[in-house]
């Protein structure tokens, strides 16, 4: 599940106090289920909610949720093209530690197919890849670089890169 690892790599990224201590950021996989069906194969889906933590934080809240939805929008863009999806997309609650800081937490549901065939060279060896999400009309998939102001004030900056995925698991064969 690389979703969870890049997500935690996005928001450490926009956020280098939460880098700077990891302790104060929470991300985990919950109601996670595999799904699959007796169709001819052993492919599934992972579905589950990402759930992000992020305690005593003292940034502004855009600089958590404009990476956060940049990212969605890569690798989950599901979320924002279907109405029924936008609306309970992405849920959040905050408490108000005191007049600087709160806690923060955001739930992003998400999927990653993993497909499974047998390798024609060796009938009873299998081989799981996990395709590359369908991509977005007009998004380029290539890395860049963003800054997030507010008005002349630097909020955030991270790298939007290409779903570590498609080079991790096109050379991993299983035996």
């Amino acid at each position: 599940m690389w979703k969870l690892q890049s997500l935690r790599a996005l928001i450490e990224s926009a956020n280098p106090d939460l880098k700077r201590d990891p302790q104060n950021l929470i991300v985990l996989a919950h109601e996670g289920r595999a799904v699959s069906t007796l169709a001819g194969g052993l492919s599934f889906e992972y579905e589950y909610a990402i759930e992000i933590s992020v305690l005593n934080y003292v940034g502004h809240t855009d600089a958590l949720f404009v990476p956060l939805l940049a990212w969605v929008r890569v690798h989950q863009s599901e979320l924002l093209d279907n109405p029924k999806t936008q609306a309970k997309g992405l849920e959040f609650n905050v408490e108000l530690l005191d007049s600087a800081s709160c806690d923060i937490a955001i739930r992003v549901p998400v999927t990653e197919r993993v497909v499974v065939a047998v390798d024609e060279d060796h009938p009873t060896r299998l081989i799981a890849e996990h395709p590359p999400e369908p991509g977005v009309p007009g998004m380029a998939g290539i890395a860049e670089r963003w800054e997030l102001y507010l008005k002349d004030k630097l909020l955030a900056q991270w790298d939007m890169e290409i779903p570590p995925e498609r080079e991790r698991f096109e050379s991993l064969r299983f035996a």
